[in-house]
């Protein structure tokens, strides 16, 4: 699904800005959909690594 969404965005969309309506971070106006892409998949990046981790410490101790 990720594959299918990045290979359909272009460079235009890639480019473009958006804002928050609610309150919160980012910034409410002007964040770039690049970035906010660049975010998501980072944390999805970092949640696999400790998620790869842990299961290597279970499968090596596992809990009785």
């Amino acid at each position: 699904m990720v594959r299918g969404v990045m290979a359909s965005l272009t460079d235009e969309q890639l480019g473009a800005k958006v804002t928050r309506t609610e309150p919160g971070w980012p910034q409410l106006e002007g964040f770039p959909v690049q970035e906010c892409l660049r975010i998501v998949l980072n944390e999805e990046w970092e949640h696999r690594l400790y998620a790869e981790r842990d299961l290597s410490v279970l499968e090596r101790n596992p809990v009785s």
